[in-house]
């Protein structure tokens, strides 16, 4: 019985905590649709650029080559949120991408359009979501309280997954209609309702007063994260995207190549795997996931491998689907155990800086995976590609753990 002096334990399920808070509602649906708008994006221009009698190769290096200005700004981008908080970044982000997609959907409806006009476009629409993803990820722990950071993590892989299942649902549609350029236009009216839902999360930031340059500032970070052993760990397992990041191109590659489908079945392609990232994400958030991060990052990969491995034996539509959507039911294992030790081991001041060395890890590496997985499609087809990738992301993981006490025991 409470004395009165003491905060009485909040027993209600971690998902109706979550959702009676409109911050979190309103950053549950900015989330949604700033992630369905990436993948309407990679859905239209990798269509676009096969339709267009575009190889393989190019297409992963439309992806691809954003990873080179990725980088100083994924850098930047930590600096920026520790100084000035992570919504006002967001917002940034939301506007510049609405300028693009209307850009980009603008001269697709031109007659002398060339590839690599959209690898341009692509390569700046990458960079600007460099803002964004640490940013993102940054604002949960000043939303949430700590014990709800690894529900909140999971809610917000739901949110990727309802993403991932609407968008290039939806840029399929689009594009069948009528063209790319409207998916494209759609885009930019999808982006304005992320920015419009941003301004409704309240948190109150409390900005990093200091006169150090912002090169200085990278620099202190990159040491501090050096200097942090689990901080570190966690970051080299998350190099294993270089691999497992291959599923992205491998998807439209397998539907149009291997399965030829029609462009509605190619968005059910990746609704299938968005579909298991959601429910996986559901499980997690409303049993708070495994005790042992450990554990949890291993069954992931597990999950995870075995459905890309199904997808390359599988010789129909339909059991495509099944694995593709068991594929990713194991994503939010990884991530949401990434995400949730990045954030019970950063300090707060520098927060920013952490989340977008991962972030920069992640995406530079994923985007670098298309180019791979393009290469690779060339020169031994799609299924040993498939078989590469698997391989290579269960070795990184299978190494960092052996590796590292701190991961085995988180």
């Amino acid at each position: 019985m409470s004395n009165g002096s003491e905060p009485l334990a909040d027993t209600r399920s971690p998902l109706r905590r979550l959702f009676t808070s409109r911050s979190f509602v309103a950053f549950f649906i900015a989330n949604t649709l700033g992630f369905g708008g990436e993948q309407m994006r990679l859905a239209a221009q990798s269509w676009w650029i096969l339709d267009e009698g575009g190889s393989n190769a190019v297409m992963g290096l439309a992806a691809g080559l954003r990873v080179i200005p990725f980088i100083v700004v994924s850098l930047y981008a930590g600096v920026m949120i520790d100084r000035y908080g992570g919504k006002r970044i967001l917002i940034l982000e939301r506007l510049i991408l609405i300028v693009l997609a209307l850009v980009t959907a603008s001269i697709l409806l031109l007659d002398q359009v060339q590839i690599w006009h959209i690898v341009v476009l692509s390569t700046l629409a990458g960079s600007t979501i460099a803002l964004g993803n640490p940013a993102t990820q940054t604002l949960v722990p000043e939303i949430v309280p700590k014990d709800l950071l690894q529900s909140a993590n999971s809610v917000n892989q739901v949110s990727r997954a309802l993403g991932q299942t609407l968008g290039p649902l939806v840029a399929g549609i689009l594009i069948a209609v009528r063209s790319a350029a409207l998916a494209l236009f759609g885009l930019a009216a999808v982006y304005t309702g992320a920015l419009l839902a941003t301004f409704g999360i309240s948190i109150r930031h409390e900005q990093l007063t200091t006169t150090d340059s912002a090169t200085r500032q990278i620099l202190d970070g990159l040491r501090y994260t050096r200097q942090t052993p689990i901080l570190l760990w966690v970051i080299l397992m998350g190099t294993s995207v270089i691999f497992s990041g291959m599923i992205f191109p491998i998807i439209p590659v397998f539907a149009k190549n291997v399965l030829e489908v029609s462009e509605v079945k190619f968005g059910w392609m990746w609704g299938a795997v968005a579909l298991g990232q959601a429910a996986g994400g559901f499980v997690i958030a409303a049993t708070n996931g495994f005790q042992r991060k450990s554990v949890q990052m291993l069954v992931g990969y597990g999950v995870f491998g075995l459905g890309l491995l199904g997808l390359a034996l599988s010789e129909t539509y339909w059991l495509s689907l099944v694995f593709l959507f068991v594929n990713g039911w194991g994503f939010p294992l990884l991530v949401v155990s990434w995400l949730t030790l990045i954030q019970q081991n950063s300090g707060r001041e520098f927060a920013g800086r952490v989340m977008a060395l991962f972030m920069l890890t992640q995406w530079s590496l994923i985007s670098i995976s298309w180019i791979v997985a393009g290469v690779l499609f060339d020169l031994i087809g799609a299924v040993p590609t498939v078989f590469v990738a698997v391989g290579g992301s269960w070795s990184i993981v299978l190494f960092t753990m052996i590796a590292s006490r701190d991961l085995r025991r988180a």
